[in-house]
């Protein structure tokens, strides 16, 4: 059995140019397709920045990272927003630290 893992988020659009997911919890597979249907119609409008604040995210699997690949592929500026160390460590190990801007 697969329990789901507690995971909020916010988004806020600005100037209809730039979207900003904040997220908290934990994002894995259990929750990511909430997360990927929620962001989707913002990257319908085509902004040209989307930023995702990951300050208070504990943890994310693969299936974290998968998605925020998809979002850059979609959008022209992606910034990877306040990344835990760890989580840094990941995403660079992978060669994403560019792809996905993290700051």
């Amino acid at each position: 059995m697969i329990e789901k893992s507690e995971m909020t988020f916010d988004l806020v659009e600005s100037d209809g140019h730039s979207v900003t997911v904040t997220i908290r919890g934990e994002l894995d597979m259990t929750n990511v397709d909430e997360l990927s249907a929620a962001v989707a119609p913002h990257l319908d409008r085509e902004p040209a920045r989307l930023i995702v604040d990951v300050h208070d995210l504990r943890f994310a699997d693969s299936s974290a990272i998968a998605l925020w690949v998809q979002w850059a592929t979609r959008v022209p500026d992606i910034e990877l927003r306040d990344v835990p160390a760890l989580l840094r460590r990941v995403v660079e190990s992978m060669g994403l630290a560019d792809t996905l801007k993290v700051a």
